[in-house]
């Protein structure tokens, strides 16, 4: 079952590919068919008891340089809470 996955990180573009442990989590998602989002901390809101973030649709390429490609940002609401 293909998930989609909110990841919420400093800016994509600034992050060392070859350490950085959310990086190698997005991968491994994407490898596995799940849909990304990419999000910074000041995008997440909270308002009428519900929380959502703008969030960039996200491919992610292990390639220094080139190592993500963002489609236009979506309204993600409401965000839940998945642990597995």
């Amino acid at each position: 079952m293909a998930l989609r996955v909110a990841v919420q990180m400093d800016p994509i573009g600034s992050i060392n590919i070859a350490g950085d442990s959310t990086f190698a989590l997005m991968l491994s998602a994407q490898a596995r068919g799940h849909t990304l989002f990419h999000y910074t901390a000041d995008r997440l809101n909270y308002a009428n008891g519900r929380v959502w973030a703008e969030a960039e649709p996200v491919t992610v390429q292990r390639v220094a340089g080139d190592h993500y490609r963002f489609a236009e940002p979506v309204k993600l609401a409401p965000l839940t809470l998945s642990v597995r």
